[in-house]
């Protein structure tokens, strides 16, 4: 198989992401100053948690992330990952590895 990568100046070979890198920056970059590195890993850490268990979107039918997700493990009858946790620390130290 052949990696293809996306050709420079054209977003719309990877619309999902690009839609998500703008809301990062609209949303967390373009408002936020980061004192330290620390700081910076804590305040992705809560804009995540909100992008992916409390704020609903459009895309999936006005559902959070977390909601789509467990509605399609319903569906399909398995748990496709591992639960996510709700420890901040835990997800701070990922984000440094």
């Amino acid at each position: 198989m052949d990696w293809h990568y996306i050709d420079p100046g054209k977003p719309q070979q990877n619309a999902f992401i690009e839609s998500f890198n703008g809301s990062l920056r609209d949303e967390l970059l373009n408002e936020e100053l980061f004192d330290t590195l620390d700081d910076a890993r804590r305040k992705l850490a809560l804009w995540r948690y909100d992008y992916n268990n409390v704020r609903p979107h459009s895309s999936l039918g006005n559902k959070t992330p977390r909601q789509a997700r467990q509605a399609l493990e319903l569906f399909q009858g398995s748990a496709l990952a591992k639960p996510e946790t709700d420890d901040y620390q835990n997800q701070t130290r990922r984000l440094s590895s």
